[in-house]
């Protein structure tokens, strides 16, 4: 099998501890295939890790990057059930990262393909964040003609829940700070700042009584205040405090799973979790949102292409995270590497690469 390349976590800390590294490629396994990554996100979440603030990885050494796209080189029964060949351009959301390499291993049924027409690196930017923000929605059970609250409506995440909510016949309010208010209402939503210490006493107010559910990143109370007595509060992040994130996060998480039957009741939206266990509603999913996508139906965030090995680039570029852009690393077709045999880590010679393309 050929070789990979990979960016590893090698410690904790800024952009500087992620560190390109040649891996052999072992070989596919029973319904495993092997998938050459062409493009993958850089995200929020990926930053958070690299800081050690990321409950999942909670130890350096770990690859970051849950959502790729990719060209399929070897196939399984799986795959050709699944109508994916040989050649095909396919996505995904890997369940614990890894994302961030050259070349996968992993279970064909992590994949769905990419319709014609779509742009690769716009793929790239969309299946974690797609497939949240529709799970968050049908954990939120909204009857067509109810309302609800989508925090950090100018978001990656929040911007899809608000045009997949939209779809649905929701009234969504969105939270945004003033200097978003055209990009929050461009979405065709209540624009709510969440700088005033009013906001949430104003939505309830303007919904008669509460919105009947709020899909949150920020753990606030003050969204309990927003809804209605029986509203549902869906939990897709909890943003902890800088050095305490872990703990944050585990510690909301159990609060949430404590009122899950409440009056006011709250859920957990957690995309590795849906990929792990409900393998087959995943991939549905992800393929009709794509295909959503490419039908000019969703609208996906701006792409800032970063050629691989500048990933440490990339991550400085996520950790600014600019409103309505999402920074996206575009794998080599064909390196020239010189290996320190030392360290193992590669020095490259690339050829051009295009901000997107397929």
């Amino acid at each position: 099998m050929p070789e990979r390349t990979a960016a590893r976590i090698t410690a904790f800390g800024d952009a500087d501890v992620v560190q390109l590294v040649d891996e052999e490629v072992r070989a596919p396994r029973g319904t495993e295939v092997v998938v050459r990554v062409t493009h993958a996100s850089v995200g929020s979440t990926d930053v958070l890790a690299r800081r050690g603030g990321y409950v999942f990885h909670p130890f350096p050494g770990f690859v970051p990057g849950y959502d790729f796209v990719g060209v399929l080189e070897t196939e399984s029964a799986v795959s050709s059930v699944l109508g994916l060949r040989a050649g095909a351009r396919v996505a995904g959301v890997l369940p614990g990262m890894g994302a961030h390499a050259t070349r996968l291993v992993i279970p064909a049924s992590l994949l769905a393909p990419v319709p014609d027409g779509l742009d690769s690196a716009v793929a790239a930017t969309a299946p974690l964040d797609l497939v949240t923000a529709s799970h968050a929605l049908r954990l939120a059970e909204v009857d067509a003609g109810g309302s609800i609250l989508v925090q950090g409506v100018t978001g990656p995440v929040g911007s899809y829940a608000a045009q997949l909510a939209t779809r649905e016949g929701l009234t969504v309010f969105g939270s945004a700070s003033t200097r978003s208010r055209e990009a929050a209402e461009a979405l065709g939503v209540t624009f709510v700042d969440y700088t005033d210490p009013l906001w949430a006493a104003r939505v309830k107010n303007a919904t008669d009584g509460g919105a009947d559910a709020a899909i949150d990143h920020t753990g606030s109370p003050e969204v309990l205040t927003a809804l209605s007595p029986r509203g549902t509060w869906v939990h897709t992040a909890f943003v902890g405090r800088r050095g305490h994130e872990r703990g944050d996060s585990l510690r909301g998480s159990l609060t949430a799973a404590a009122h899950r039957f409440g009056a006011q009741r709250q859920r957990v939206c957690s995309v590795p979790g849906l990929v792990a266990t409900r393998r087959n509603d995943y991939r549905r999913d992800l393929t009709a949102l794509l295909g959503m996508l490419a039908a000019g139906e969703l609208t996906a965030p701006a792409v800032d292409a970063v050629p691989f090995e500048r990933i440490r680039d990339a991550h400085r570029a996520a950790d600014r995270a600019q409103r309505g852009r999402k920074v996206v690393v575009t794998m080599p077709e064909g390196p020239r590497t010189v290996v320190d045999p030392a360290r193992r880590v590669w020095e490259r010679t690339l050829p051009p690469t295009h901000a997107a393309g397929k």
